[in-house]
């Protein structure tokens, strides 16, 4: 009986457990800002990623309007974040002109491997570029649409109910088996 008892609690167990959800690391922000125009050209690029990365491989590119190399090659982590990620600039091969930044990483969450690419200016106004969006992940925030009872609503929610209510009363029977067991004998 026990043993019924314990399949049927490990079964509702994993009915009622979430799903897990993984996500692969982007940028949320960077300096210069992905489309910004500057009046210097910047001495390094920052970028902060939404998941910590492996530092075996990281790597972010500048190059100019001729896929000319313009960054210092030497990619590696701010000081005490594994989040974010410097690379050099030199800035005397930076003209006025835009500026293409890709980058690739890989996020120590899921081992996911995301890459992307964006630009900025210097002097020069950056037209505007839709915004790359990977599968499943909103690159600008979202507002949380207020409590709705929709039907998917109202049948998760009577499901979890129903679930906690069955492992309610297969712990009170099985409290109940133990005393009964206990005072016969």
């Amino acid at each position: 009986m026990k043993k019924i008892i314990a399949l049927v609690i490990v079964l509702l167990a994993g009915l009622c457990a979430t799903q897990i959800v993984s996500a692969h690391a982007i940028p949320l922000a960077c300096l210069p800002r992905f489309g910004m125009t500057v009046s210097k050209p910047p001495a390094e690029l920052i970028c902060q990623f939404s998941d910590p990365l492996n530092p075996t491989n990281i790597s972010m590119m500048v190059s100019d309007a001729q896929g000319q190399r313009v960054d210092k090659n030497d990619t590696h982590f701010y000081p005490e974040d594994n989040h974010t990620l410097v690379v050099s600039l030199d800035t005397a091969k930076m003209p006025p002109g835009i500026y293409t930044v890709k980058w690739q990483v890989l996020d120590t969450v899921d081992q996911g491997l995301t890459n992307g690419e964006f630009q900025f200016g210097v002097n020069v106004v950056v037209p505007p570029t839709p915004t790359p969006q990977l599968p499943g992940v909103a690159m600008t925030p979202t507002p949380v649409a207020p409590m709705s009872n929709t039907t998917v609503d109202l049948i998760s929610r009577f499901l979890i109910g129903a679930g906690v209510v069955v492992l309610i009363a297969v712990g009170v029977l099985f409290w109940r088996m133990r005393s009964a067991q206990g005072e016969s004998e």
